[in-house]
């Protein structure tokens, strides 16, 4: 390599450090230096000013004790293990019979001791903590699923010719760009307790009586079935034995039994209305890259309308699907804003996911450095969610090539 095509490949590269420069320090100092400040400030015992040193103590008082974090990470760690073990491609299983049996009983034994330790952290550690942990797997799974049901949905009639189609289109993405406390003061408005609210209306019309909504802590299986699965604090005053540790896990399962809360159902309303738009503008991009050609065939080879959505638009469509489920995850497990101008006293916690717990921790309590060991938690667990699901999901996206 002559030194003239040397110089100039440093200087090209030195310009492309330079363009990127900005974009790189915004992030440096707006996320990565947070990150790393909040796992400092966790190391202390930090209330107005940095206290005494502390370690580990404030995951310890998260978790309980080593013992209870030990076994959840036994736990995690064989679920790992169980996936790697039943490893799929392209939708078929590979591997022996008896590596699929080893990962069936690696899955099922990582899921009991993460279910033993998690009870076990219920009863010794932090019960606020895990139960607005269940809120926050509660507000995803009942959002996620839904939005990219009914935005695919949508994406697929709005990608028909009709009359004002391009109207439509702006009109169902209108939620998404007005401002979102404005758009949650409106919706607090439509689930109040009147007779009159909207919400009661609608429940009224179908012969229902009016309903708390947003005040309401008890569970939705709760309300529809009539029974009570609330947690015990009986089971959790048991102590460490078999039984105690068997009660305590009874105790926690039933308290998912209830389900949500019909206020987090009514916040989930409102995410709904909020991103349905966004993910059926993200479907119709994916949409428009499908040729027509391709449609054009299946009509000849008789393919049926349900035929063609799940032999060619699923498949076509799995990118935006891929990127839509990842923020989607993401975005429930740290969304606040609307949660925090629609959750009300009444609803008794049942609405605050973990990054309300942080707050609160944070600005009522002024406990710093366990608000922040808790925030950096709520990172590794969205940060293994994100590789979880990039591990299970990426090789089912097809990208045409």
């Amino acid at each position: 390599m002559t030194r003239g095509l040397r110089s100039r490949r440093i200087r090209e590269n030195l310009e492309g450090y330079a363009f990127i420069a900005p974009a790189v320090g915004i992030i440096a100092l707006f996320s990565l230096f947070p990150i790393f400040f909040a796992g400092y400030i966790s190391l202390y015992r930090w209330r107005i000013r940095r206290g005494d040193f502390v370690g580990m103590h404030n995951y310890l008082v998260s978790f309980g004790s080593w013992g209870n974090l030990a076994l959840l990470a036994a736990g995690l760690a064989m679920v790992y293990l169980a996936l790697r073990l039943l490893r799929f491609e392209r939708g078929r299983a590979s591997g022996s019979l008896g590596r699929a049996l080893a990962g069936a009983g690696a899955l099922l034994a990582g899921l009991a001791l993460a279910l033993v330790a998690l009870a076990e952290v219920m009863r010794s550690g932090d019960a606020d903590l895990l139960t607005s942990l269940r809120v926050t797997v509660w507000y995803s799974l009942g959002t996620v699923p839904v939005q990219l049901a009914l935005g695919l949905a949508l994406a697929v009639l709005l990608n028909r010719k009709f009359r004002g189609r391009q109207t439509y289109r702006v009109l169902f993405l209108v939620p998404y760009i007005v401002p979102t406390v404005a758009a949650a003061a409106v919706f607090e408005r439509i689930f109040s307790l009147r007779p009159e609210a909207l919400a009661n209306q609608v429940a009224a019309l179908l012969s229902l009586r009016p309903l708390q909504w947003l005040y309401e802590p008890r569970g939705l299986f709760q309300l529809l079935f009539g029974f009570d699965a609330r947690l015990s604090t009986d089971a959790l005053a048991v102590g460490p034995s078999a039984g105690g540790i068997a009660a305590t896990l009874a105790a926690y399962l039933r308290s998912w039994a209830v389900g949500p809360s019909l206020a987090l159902v009514a916040v989930g309303l409102f995410n709904w209305w909020v991103f349905v738009g966004y993910y059926a503008l993200i479907f119709l991009n994916g949409l428009s890259q499908i040729p027509r050609q391709i449609y054009d065939a299946a009509e000849v080879d008789g393919a049926g309308r349900l035929t063609v959505l799940r032999k060619i638009v699923l498949p076509l469509v799995s990118p935006s699907t891929y990127f839509l489920t990842l923020i989607g995850i993401i975005g429930t497990f740290k969304a606040f804003n609307h949660i925090y101008i629609l959750r009300t006293a009444a609803a008794q916690g049942t609405v605050d996911p973990m990054s309300v717990y942080i707050f609160f921790t944070f600005i009522r309590e002024a406990r710093f450095g366990y608000a922040s060991a808790v925030a950096v938690l709520l990172f590794l667990i969205v940060l293994g969610l994100t590789l979880l699901q990039r591990r299970l999901m990426e090789r089912r996206v097809f990208y045409g090539e």
